[in-house]
């Protein structure tokens, strides 16, 4: 099966110069250890560099994760085993979850880091520097080709989730891209019991709203507001949504 455009890799191209990531990656002393990102200085675009949506995705896991992941989002009633970060980059939001189940949660949770097979050795090196060796494992993944079992619905009388969660920070960049991003999020969630989509965004352009309108023929699009950075956030046009699958198998 190919992908809708047949060459992602012709799409990915570098943003503007722009680095809103803060310095201090403990968040407020509320992930301590902080976390360590080693960024590529845009060797390879816009994907290795700390990126404003990333930031608010870690803050507002951060805030409603007391208990175990999640656990104040879902008050108590879900918890996540396998996660996904699409778009990872720098791999910022995955380490986090990282870290959280390294010196926290003990959950046995296990989180993919995933993105384009040039971001993959970006990815490893900020593995080995938070030394979340077991807890996070660096994958390839091209938007719009078929997943691998790692992350596709299992099979059987009826398909059930492979992943539990899913975590997205400025992905939506790209026009080209977005029917790859939403055939990826489609496949994804093609089963009984869909994972959680979190997806944190950055508005830079009009076209963005493009690729709202046309998920939202499959998906409810929430935005999520309950969280103390939310005015901070705002005010820099990002903000924090939950897709909601409207029909599966």
């Amino acid at each position: 099966m190919d992908t809708i455009f047949g060459g992602f890799e012709d799409l990915v191209v570098p943003r503007a110069t722009e680095h809103l990531g803060q310095t201090d990656l403990s968040f407020g002393g509320k992930l301590l250890p902080a976390l360590k990102i080693c960024e590529d200085g845009g060797e390879s675009g816009c994907g290795g560099k700390v990126w404003i949506a990333g930031e608010l995705l870690c803050e507002y896991i951060l805030e409603k994760s007391l208990h175990h992941l999640l656990s104040e989002a879902t008050h108590g009633r879900r918890q996540f085993k396998k996660v996904l970060e699409l778009g990872s980059g720098t791999g910022l939001v995955g380490l986090c979850v990282g870290l959280l189940e390294k010196n926290t949660f003990h959950d046995g949770s296990k989180v993919y880091v995933t993105d384009i097979d040039k971001l993959v050795p970006l990815l490893e090196r900020n593995i080995e520097l938070d030394k979340v060796q077991y807890e996070v494992l660096a994958r390839e993944l091209w938007w719009g080709e078929p997943l691998s079992v790692d992350f596709s619905p299992q099979e059987g009388d009826l398909q059930t989730n492979n992943v539990d969660l899913v975590l997205a920070a400025d992905c939506v960049y790209l026009e080209k891209a977005f029917p790859l991003l939403e055939r990826t999020l489609l496949d994804l969630t093609n089963c009984i019991s869909p994972p959680v989509i979190l997806m944190a965004y950055k508005k830079r352009r009009k076209a963005d709203k493009h690729f709202f309108s046309k998920i939202k023929r499959n998906f409810d699009v929430l935005e999520i507001t309950d969280f103390s950075k939310f005015d901070h956030y705002l005010k820099q046009r990002t903000h924090l949504f939950q897709l909601i699958r409207k029909h599966t198998v």
